[in-house]
């Protein structure tokens, strides 16, 4: 898999040999339809704000867009029934637990437990869910909704960009060294969410830097990303790529989206905001 950035068109983010890229030609519509996708960085705030405003057309794209027609059948099936499975993994098999941990004295930080006792079984749900809820399904949910990132690139680049397919071996293994790396932190994230007043925003953050590490996997593994690359890659555009995984962390609360199509408002989103990355290595 090559990660060379210095050949890369920096509109479609594929490796390039003409100029203009055979593929887009250099030139890529918004996921509206309505304006052309310009890449690159900005403010950040501003990122910020657009990362946020690509999961909103993202849910849009997904219901009007002539491309996703016919598409959806499967993806939702498969949301719904690891949506439900994790709900339900979370509140009988991890609460219990939990309330046990947090219920007893603890030998170390046990000032901590002590000042968020009554709250701590509920806040480490959230936290859990935050920091696993998108990895876990991304592994259960991920390969039915390569289709739609395919879709995603046909509307903003059009017919003639041919968008690649990864192999899907290399990426099973990618997913789960995700959720491998994530479940590492959990221990340290949980903790961190007792600390009274800053505890629950860095866990926020968290969270929205764990969705955005998973979600925008598809885009850049096919177009041959290493782990390494996408990371880099990520930091490069973290307020745009920060904004999306908060968004997707914002989409999760929303009834029927969360249950039906959080994963494929996830693909569409991350594949559209990737597009508007920064994509050659910074100087």
């Amino acid at each position: 898999m090559t990660t060379n950035t210095a050949n890369r068109c920096p509109c479609c983010g594929y490796l390039e040999e003409n100029e203009p890229c055979l593929r887009c030609r250099g030139v890529a519509r918004a996921l509206s339809g309505r304006d052309e996708a310009r890449a690159g960085r900005g403010l950040g705030l501003a990122d910020v704000y657009r990362g946020l405003r690509d999961v909103h057309q993202a849910v849009f794209a997904l219901l009007h867009g002539r491309e996703f027609i016919g598409l959806l059948r499967w993806p939702i099936a498969a949301n719904a029934i690891a949506f439900v499975l994790l709900l339900l993994g979370g509140w009988f098999l991890l609460a219990p637990w939990y309330a046990a941990i947090t219920g007893s004295t603890w030998w170390l930080f046990d000032g901590l437990r002590a000042g968020r006792a009554e709250a701590a079984r509920h806040l480490w749900l959230l936290c859990t869910w935050l920091l696993l809820g998108p990895p876990l399904l991304d592994v259960l949910t991920g390969a039915v909704h390569e289709p739609l990132r395919v879709a995603t690139e046909l509307r903003m680049l059009g017919q003639a960009s041919r968008p690649s397919a990864p192999d899907g071996l290399l990426r099973f293994r990618d997913r789960i060294r995700i959720l491998a790396l994530a479940t590492a932190a959990l221990p340290v994230v949980l903790l961190v969410s007792l600390v009274p007043w800053v505890g629950l925003p860095i866990v926020v953050a968290a969270g929205a830097a764990s969705a955005a590490i998973v979600w925008f996997e598809p885009p850049m593994a096919a177009r041959g990303h290493t782990l390494r690359a996408r990371l880099r890659l990520l930091w490069q555009n973290r307020w745009r790529a920060l904004g999306t995984g908060a968004g997707m962390q914002l989409a999760a609360a929303v009834p029927f989206v969360n249950v039906l199509v959080l994963a494929g408002v996830a693909t569409v989103a991350a594949t559209a905001s990737y597009l508007h990355f920064e994509k050659r290595a910074a100087a």
